[in-house]
């Protein structure tokens, strides 16, 4: 066998063994692509079928929360209405007997003929009676002297107080009137206990909870239950306070320029001294605008007086120099026209 015989076998078989191993390794290779494909495939079953069963469990416990809301709803509404109030009067004792909640507001208007003997027996009234003073403000004008009162009593001393109030002096205007919130409370009282399930669920789906992702999933959704339920809560302690404790606006005043006015009329006299009276505040207060205008004109004229007072010493100055400068052309005037008149005067003498 020649070199180049020799040469060509081994470059064959050279080839055939390459050809061979890269067979080998692609075998190789796809045989670990299937191992890896086949193990990943139950990882990410098994999450998806836990976050279902997550998401599951979340549902259910809103459904839940739903459910049982509507059920208590139903059950508080019929209770309602299996009450008999065919034979309740209209007091407010036997509305307390019902278990309603009712809002009690009372607005008053009172002309008094001494301001300030008829706040003290209002306080002392206040006092008596267990309320108390929640605001006060008081105004004074040209034409009277008064005061709003806002008075919290408990709900079954209101009208008792208002009548003391009213024998104390009567009521020129007087409005009562109630709000009845016991269906409002009702739905809270139902939403609140619906949501405190929900709570108790997911406090306990949260303890068994063995992954961080269900974890976080409950915390979140716990956070939000947590905040409904105080806000159910704040809205159910809002309605008891107002419950509990009636509320009266009383405004109370006294005319001034006059005797007391009861029925809207008034003598001469005083029809005289108030036509008088109002006269004189018609005039202050065209003294009090003409004392705001001079006020509000006043930074404009020290303004321009601090920029005139420079050009005025300008102007001042170049008068006095220009005059300056005339005193002493006169002379030099004087001087010219008599050695003109000199002249003419020569000329005119004959030679």
């Amino acid at each position: 066998m020649s070199f180049r015989e020799k040469k060509r076998t081994n470059a064959k078989k050279n080839k055939r063994l390459w050809s061979s191993l890269a067979v080998l390794l692609m075998a190789l290779i796809l045989l670990a692509g299937c191992g890896s494909a086949g193990s990943g495939a139950p990882d990410s079953g098994n999450a998806a079928a836990d976050k279902a069963s997550v998401n599951s469990e979340l549902s259910k416990a809103r459904n839940d929360s739903k459910g049982e809301g509507s059920d208590l709803n139903r059950e508080s509404d019929s209770q309602l209405k299996g009450t008999d109030t065919s034979a309740v009067p209209s007091t407010a004792a036997p509305a307390d007997s019902l278990n309603r909640k009712l809002i009690y507001k009372a607005n008053l208007t009172m002309e008094v003929k001494n301001y300030a003997q008829a706040q003290t027996e209002l306080r002392n009234l206040v006092a008596a009676s267990g309320a108390y003073l929640l605001e006060f403000t008081e105004n004074t004008s040209s034409s009277e002297i008064g005061g709003n009162f806002t008075i919290k009593v408990a709900s079954g001393g209101f009208n008792s107080l208002l009548d003391a109030m009213e024998k104390m002096n009567p009521a020129k205007q007087r409005n009562v009137t109630s709000q009845d919130v016991t269906e409002e409370y009702v739905d809270l009282a139902a939403r609140l206990k619906a949501k405190e399930v929900v709570e108790a669920r997911l406090l306990s789906f949260m303890e068994k909870a063995a992954k961080t992702d269900e974890l976080l999933a409950f915390s979140a959704e716990l956070g939000k239950v947590q905040e409904e339920i105080e806000r159910i809560k704040g809205r159910m302690r809002f309605l008891d306070q107002n419950v509990e404790l009636s509320t009266i606006e009383l405004r109370m005043y006294q005319p001034i320029g006059g005797a007391f006015v009861s029925d809207g009329r008034s003598p001469l006299g005083q029809q005289l001294v108030a036509t008088v009276n109002k006269s004189i505040e018609v005039l202050l207060s065209v003294l009090r605008g003409i004392l705001i205008m001079l006020a509000a004109l006043l930074p404009i004229a020290a303004a321009s007086l601090i920029l005139a007072i420079p050009g005025w010493f300008y102007f001042r100055h170049r008068r006095r120099k220009a005059e300056a400068s005339r005193k002493e052309v006169r002379p030099a005037d004087r001087d010219h026209h008599f050695l003109v008149k000199e002249t003419s005067e020569e000329e005119k003498k004959p030679d």
